[in-house]
């Protein structure tokens, strides 16, 4: 099987469209913020509302309740006592409500894009998404779901632990992880627990693995790795941290984080993106899911470009080809 994977979209829905009209794969993944600007191209629009959102959040000082934002805009609406006026409220509503229209535009707008391929594809949402079921792509969902393809299982869980400004956090897709005492409170592990599967469809990474940020350290989750660690899968996709690409082994499980494919504004600049993989699995007469080979690619000013090559042979060692020179020396290498 030949799987074609996608992450961090970020509103480049031409760029989807011309992955699955002009590569060949059994299965499309794409794994999360599928969207990303909430306003389109109003920036007045944008950057009010997130100065109102972050002043309301830090008013309503409840970062573990995801509805406290709203909560607080209805109050000061309604003539509460609280720190804001009557028409900051409403105007946060007011912005809110505008902004979830807009997003369910852009689903609407990817699932023009898909639909007419013909093309099997499966998606998760990001930390930038609603939660799919609410939308144009819901029929593509793998979200807390479990899917056979020839006879290779793919288990999703979407999101990310984070605050992202611009988007209502009551509307977001939400990942439900969080530490009680010394023990982790943990959807996305229970999920994963409670079903077999050969692969996993992250936006979130696993905790230690291409997971970490510059001058932070590793911001994956815990659960998560807890469920890889247990159920042992044999290929563990992610996205969410651009930086932290590549193809890693643990054990008998490869991680793999081809970077962004859309473009995304960073305190260091723009980083332009385009980067997917392509991915060849094999069944043993055992029914045994092995990884045979990675296609580090990208797409990038109409074309297309495959910048290193994996292989992986029988016994799960892995090698790299370089196929672009220039582009490997300045992002590569790729294996971990």
């Amino acid at each position: 099987m030949r799987v074609v994977y996608l992450t961090d979209v970020h509103d480049n829905f031409a760029g989807v469209s011309a992955v699955l009209n002009h590569t060949e794969g059994d299965l499309y993944i794409i794994s999360g913020d599928l969207t990303y600007h909430a306003f389109g191209s109003d920036d007045e629009a944008l950057f009010r509302f997130i100065e109102l959102q972050e002043k309301i959040r830090n008013l309503a000082a409840d970062p573990d309740n995801p509805l406290a934002t709203l909560q607080y805009a209805n109050a000061a609406k309604n003539g509460a006592p609280v720190k804001i006026r009557a028409e900051e409220g409403e105007e946060y509503l007011r912005l809110a409500a505008r902004a979830k229209e807009e997003l369910l535009r852009k689903y609407q707008t990817l699932a023009k894009a898909i639909i007419p391929t013909g093309k099997r594809v499966f998606m998760i949402p990001g930390n930038y998404d609603l939660p799919l079921a609410e939308t144009a792509v819901a029929p593509f969902s793998l979200h807390e779901n479990v899917r056979e393809v020839d006879g290779i299982r793919f288990a999703g869980y979407g999101s990310a632990p984070v605050f992202t400004p611009g988007i209502p956090e009551e509307i977001a897709a939400r990942f439900e992880e969080h530490r009680s005492g010394n023990v982790w409170q943990s959807r996305p592990r229970d999920f994963f627990l409670a079903h077999d599967a050969d692969v996993y469809v992250l936006h979130n990474p696993a905790y230690g693995t291409l997971d970490k940020l510059p001058r932070y350290g590793h911001c994956g989750s815990p659960g998560i790795r807890q469920a890889v660690e247990q159920k042992s899968p044999r290929l563990v996709l992610s996205g969410h941290i651009h930086e932290c690409y590549g193809l890693l082994k643990i054990d008998q499980t490869f991680f793999l984080n081809p970077s962004n494919f859309g473009s995304v504004e960073t305190l260091d600049g723009e980083q332009v993106g385009g980067f997917f993989a392509t991915i060849l699995l094999q069944q043993s007469d055992e029914r045994v899911v092995y990884v045979r080979e990675v296609l580090w690619q990208r797409f990038l000013n109409g074309k297309f470009y495959t910048i290193a090559a994996i292989k992986i042979d029988k016994n799960y060692r892995a090698s790299e080809q370089v196929l672009d020179a220039k582009l490997f020396a300045e992002f590569g290498p790729f294996l971990r």
